[in-house]
């Protein structure tokens, strides 16, 4: 009879130990798709600021050419 009170208690904390593991697991695999959303929208921001560095760059070597053939 003590048997059965052992192996109920430890199924019953195993059960209990399942249930916050998964729980916990969901959390986390929740936390993990939001993180991936917000580096892919990073990425995305990043992209553009390195086309508008770009942008910026050419037009300001195309005034200068600009300055050059004004006052050359």
């Amino acid at each position: 009879m003590d048997n059965l009170y052992i192996f109920t208690g430890i199924g019953v904390t195993l059960s209990i130990l399942a249930f916050f593991l998964k729980k916990n697991k969901n959390e986390i695999d929740t936390l993990k798709e939001h993180l991936r959303d917000i580096e892919l929208e990073n990425a995305k921001q990043e992209e553009k600021i390195h086309f508008l560095e770009k942008v910026s760059e050419d037009r300001r070597r195309d005034i200068q050419k600009i300055f050059e053939k004004v006052n050359g």
